[in-house]
């Protein structure tokens, strides 16, 4: 019995000594929500071309190149394999609210949490061919607009999980925007390696005016070996 104790007392003091040493990373990059609609930048694109003068009298669109341009990225040869939630708001006669939707590159469809959402976890599967990761690109909260933001919860720290082990922690902005996070080099490109994995765990949010839910409207990637 003695020594079962101890087996527990020394896993648990691993696992503090563990949690311990991640390290929190803040945002390197801020991009605000564009001043104009997908439909208005998508004739704008077409009209005037995607750095055209007349389109960047609108401000920052780097979200919307990012889920909407088609441009070059990490995704011309970087793909996630499954996207799964470890719960979901139950869905309604206009929208679901799964999982896959924060990576669906749609601002406006998202992931919900069923309840407050503290302990709740997105995980992102990869091939071990899949090109490595180093950004983690988050929209967080129901950025479609300011009402709809402002009244659901948002994220204020995620726990990165690295294939089963706490890797980082996440500490997000209150801000209606997309942040991007430098996290080091994430994935193996490799064939001949398994199947890994990214999971985000939510520890703890920024509460929202009218509901009791926290959304992700996007988590993507950006990283290297690619082209």
């Amino acid at each position: 019995m003695k020594k079962s104790v101890i087996t527990i007392l020394t896993a648990f003091a691993a696992l503090s000594a563990t949690y311990a040493q991640e390290k929190v990373i803040s945002p390197q990059r801020i991009n605000p929500m564009p001043k104009i609609t997908v439909e208005k930048w998508e004739k704008l694109s077409n009209q005037y071309g995607d750095d055209s003068e007349e389109l960047r009298r609108y401000g920052d669109v780097t979200i919307y190149d990012d889920l909407y341009s088609g441009k070059c990225s990490w995704y011309c040869g970087g793909a996630v394999k499954s996207v799964t939630a470890s719960s979901c708001l139950s869905p309604n006669n206009k929208f679901d609210y799964k999982g896959e939707n924060a990576h669906d590159f749609n601002h406006e469809s998202v992931w919900a949490t069923k309840g407050k959402g503290i302990g709740e976890s997105l995980t992102y599967t990869f091939e071990g061919k899949c090109p490595r990761i180093t950004t983690v690109n988050i929209l967080n909260g129901h950025v479609k607009s300011d009402k709809a933001w402002q009244a659901n919860s948002r994220v204020k720290k995620l726990r990165v999980w690295y294939n089963n082990q706490p890797y980082a922690i996440l500490a997000l902005e209150d801000s209606r925007t997309l942040q991007s996070f430098d996290v080091g080099i994430l994935g193996y490109n490799d064939g001949a390696k398994p199947d890994w994995t990214l999971k985000f765990e939510i520890l703890e949010v920024y509460p929202g005016s009218k509901y009791g839910d926290t959304v992700i409207a996007e988590l993507y990637f950006d990283g290297i070996d690619v082209h």
